[in-house]
């Protein structure tokens, strides 16, 4: 489903996505979730994107939900737009190519979990975090208990959805939940140069890594190993392998195809 409210550009390896409703801090209706999840389910299979960026019109990243459409249609409708939020988690989590989040603004709710489920989140020093459901009597959605408990621990994720607080960008950071702190005015460049930088990669030993990186914290280590073991041999077969050798026994930089 198209929405107005999404955009997207493709620039050199990069696809720039932006969530496009300023005047509601980008909120997210269920058009929104449900054209971002194709779009992200459309970008597993384009060979011309090797790396993702999302962002937020406005000076806000996204103030998650939109309250305008909850409680419609009652448990059943409830239960519907659950599972469209779901469905954009999983295609933002599966996608097995590097995402970054640049971050100003408001990221509460669903718009936090959305940040999240990238791999690098880069956040101006205007943003504000916070799991906020609690203020209209709801639970934590979009995966939040799962991103928090796994990057905090329990205690520290229960204090932040039970107080609902908010918390500024130098807490996310010391705290693990964003990568880097920028002034505003440096965020999307240093953004878009990340993303640059790892749409030069080698794609494939990426997308092996994050599963790795998915499976690590419900492993034991004999079981993590063995998936070590069914994963890491099948990067040897990728051209962008083949390439890496030759550029590190040449002494040269590799130039990677994302094969």
């Amino acid at each position: 489903m198209a929405s107005p409210y999404l955009i997207q550009t493709v620039s050199d390896g990069v696809a720039h996505i932006e969530l496009n409703r300023p005047d509601k801090k980008n909120a997210m209706l269920l058009e929104m979730r449900d054209g971002l999840a194709q779009m992200f389910e459309a970008l597993a299979d384009n060979d011309e994107v090797r790396a993702v960026l999302l962002t937020g019109a406005g000076g806000d990243f996204c103030a998650g939900a939109d309250i305008g459409e909850m409680g419609k249609g009652g448990l059943g409708g409830s239960l519907y737009r659950v599972r469209h939020m779901q469905r954009l988690m999983r295609a933002m989590v599966r996608l097995q190519k590097p995402v970054v989040a640049a971050v100003q603004g408001v990221a509460v709710g669903m718009g936090l979990s959305m940040a999240l489920a990238c791999d690098v989140v880069l956040a101006g020093q205007s943003a504000r975090f916070g799991q906020v459901q609690r203020r209209i009597a709801l639970p934590p959605d979009a995966g939040a208990v799962w991103f928090l408990t796994r990057y905090l621990g329990v205690l520290r994720a229960k204090e932040l959805v039970l107080s609902g607080r908010m918390f500024p960008a130098t807490e996310a950071l010391a705290m693990g939940l964003v990568s880097r702190v920028e002034p505003d005015s440096q965020l999307l460049d240093a953004a878009r140069s990340i993303a640059r930088e790892y749409a030069r990669g080698p794609t494939i030993a990426f997308g092996i890594g994050k599963r790795m990186f998915d499976l690590a914290p419900s492993s034991s280590f004999d079981d993590f190993m063995e998936h070590e073991a069914s994963m890491v041999p099948l990067s040897v077969t990728s051209e962008d392998f083949r390439e890496g050798t030759r550029a590190f026994l040449e002494k040269r930089q590799a130039c990677w195809t994302g094969q």
